[in-house]
């Protein structure tokens, strides 16, 4: 199984050359490409030469052997108060779909609007992008999500239970569809939902992984084993479905704890845990 972590936050330092020549050197197999700032003020790709920068990051990560596995785009797909936002985000989600083609990787990660109905997120947010999907050929993965009730506890939303999340891949094409499970996410909404039963239910279905550990309260991602996360019944879930796909990081709340200086030095501690953990998914003990 191959090892991988996000561009961001080593991106917004180095830059996006600097950041997968870093994760180069500490040993990831695989880069997840953080786009997910297009249509904000300042995102790397939002300028006219975007296809030109997209190929030639391609050029540079191929000339030092490191693969890009997975890319997130923009979000949220939707905003109840910003109409300005939800008239543009369509064109920069299939922004976010040609860069993933270009920089040579088949999965872009796309959130649901977390209160929408599989029917709702299906029709307003994936079937229109399906022909983009297919002109550049790449896989959408869609992301479980989370709320928060009247006081403050975080609760299921959008694909954060085995049935929601089967029902929203039901009403997509699983040549162009894929599911991300965030192990964050879906341990964060109580005994009800748990990654290891979010995994089980999806199966074959399961093409990406965004893993990071939390208190089981907030968004934190941190590092596994910096939180309260049992990991053991996620190992034991993915090796009884044989996932195929990467192991990628998403504990970006980890490495910006640390002052910049740091921040390879925790990065490169992601990457020891993270060569532990898929070392215990092979492991049959």
């Amino acid at each position: 199984m191959k090892l991988s972590t996000e561009t961001y936050p080593l991106d917004l330092q180095f830059g996006y050359r600097g950041a997968v020549k870093a994760l180069k050197e500490i040993g990831f197999d695989c880069y997840d490409l953080s786009i997910f700032d297009l249509g904000q003020e300042g995102s790397r790709f939002g300028g006219a030469d975007w296809r030109e920068k997209a190929l030639a990051l391609r050029k540079y990560a191929d000339g030092l052997g490191l693969e890009c596995n997975q890319s997130h785009g923009p979000y949220p797909c939707y905003k109840p108060t910003n109409e300005k936002w939800n008239a543009e985000i369509f064109d920069w989600c299939v922004r976010a779909l040609e860069i993933t083609s270009l920089v040579g990787v088949k999965i872009c990660v796309f959130h649901p609007y977390h209160i929408w109905t599989p029917k709702e997120n299906a029709e307003r947010i994936y079937l229109p992008l399906l022909p983009y999907c297919k002109k550049f050929g790449v896989k959408i993965a869609v992301e479980n999500m989370w709320q928060r009730d009247g006081s403050g506890a975080a609760i299921p939303a959008a694909c954060n239970t085995a049935e929601d999340f089967l029902a929203h891949m039901a009403l997509l094409d699983p040549e162009y569809f894929c599911a991300c499970v965030d192990i964050g996410h879906a341990e964060m909404v109580g005994k009800s939902v748990s990654a290891a039963q979010l995994i089980l239910a999806l199966g074959d279905r399961l093409g990406a992984l965004h893993v990071h550990d939390n208190d089981l309260k907030d968004d934190l991602h941190t590092a596994p084993y910096c939180g309260k996360i049992d990991w053991e019944p996620i190992f034991a879930a993915l090796r009884r479905i044989g996932y195929g796909g990467e192991f990628t990081f998403e504990a970006d709340g980890f490495v910006r704890a640390f002052p910049e200086e740091l921040r390879l030095d925790a990065t490169a501690t992601l990457y020891r845990t993270g060569k532990y953990m898929v070392g215990r998914i092979q492991s049959a003990d």
